[in-house]
């Protein structure tokens, strides 16, 4: 299917979402409560933002250099800071991550699909974290008002990520490669599952980065005047983070604001209180990685086309 169509679609869905959503909540009422809340939070909540993105970009960094990049913490943060940039605006083939990969490549005179495995090993121990402390958090009292599929549902990919984990130590790779040849990469990235104490470190990264985005959702209950549970809101927070990874949503939008309107709900808290929490953190991420613009204009980069956009 044509890239451009797919973004259409994925579009006209996230503004269907939307538009069910909104007519679910009262719309005034959203309104009232946001005009209502404490917006000091706000550039607060980005300031944390971009410290959390800081340590994003050390641990990108710890993880590329076995595949031998060699750059500071400073230019993985602005190449992190230009991918949530060009996320806003290119969700197709020259989003934010193909940017990132595009940029990382290109100022390391290394090969695109070294850069992209560096890629989704940062992305890939974030997960890992993520789906440690939500599938932990599932298994306490203050997790009870969720439905037991989504906690199982959790539990399920935790323990298919470790079987898979498993399994990545005892298949041998040399067959797969010959019959797969384009499996090769998968040499070069075992070193991510094979180093022990580097995938602890990273995953342990990864766990102080998700404590940011906790804290920044502790504020926004806190700048509407909602008491949530800090467990549950940890709950809420990674089983939200996790559905608005779904690929068939315009980034997430819709799946992140319907997510926390029946999360919250499950609790009591109205449907136009969850829809202003979601829109409050939406504000958030959008202000940040609109900072990623002023890196992207005083670097001086440019967008990549289509064809550098390409991994081969």
């Amino acid at each position: 299917m044509n890239a451009s169509v797919k973004t259409l679609i994925k579009i006209t869905l996230s503004l269907g979402l939307l538009a069910f959503i909104f007519y679910t909540a009262d719309v005034s009422d959203t309104f009232q409560q946001l005009s209502s809340a404490n917006l000091w939070f706000i550039p607060i909540g980005v300031g944390i933002y971009l410290i959390s993105q800081w340590v994003s970009s050390y641990r990108w960094q710890f993880l590329s250099k076995p595949l031998g990049f060699d750059l500071s913490t400073r230019e993985f943060f602005d190449y992190y800071m230009i991918g949530m940039y060009l996320n806003l605006f290119l969700p197709g083939s020259i989003g934010g991550d193909v940017g990132r990969v595009y940029y990382l490549a290109k100022s390391s005179n290394r090969r695109k699909r070294e850069a992209l495995l560096t890629l989704l090993a940062e992305r890939g121990v974030g997960l890992i974290a993520l789906l440690f402390i939500t599938g932990m958090v599932c298994l306490t009292p203050q997790a009870e008002p969720i439905p037991l599929p989504i906690r199982f549902g959790v539990l399920g990919l935790s323990t298919m990520l470790f079987i898979g984990f498993i399994a990545l130590h005892w298949i041998p790779l040399d067959p797969l490669i010959k019959r797969f040849p384009r499996l090769e990469l998968l040499q070069q990235a075992n070193v991510y599952w094979k180093d022990i104490p580097l995938l602890i470190k990273s995953v342990a990264i990864s766990v102080f980065v998700h404590s940011f985005m906790v804290a920044i959702h502790a504020m926004i209950a806190h700048a509407l005047g909602l008491e949530i549970n800090l467990i549950y809101l940890i709950a809420v927070y990674g089983l939200v983070t996790l559905l608005s990874v779904t690929p068939i949503f315009f980034n997430g939008i819709g799946l992140r604001e319907g997510g926390y309107q029946y999360m919250l709900g499950l609790i009591g808290i109205s449907a136009s209180a969850g829809l202003a929490f979601g829109l409050y953190w939406f504000l958030i991420s959008t202000l940040t990685s609109l900072t990623g613009g002023l890196v992207f204009i005083k670097g001086h980069y440019k967008t990549p086309t289509a064809d550098e956009a390409v991994i081969n």
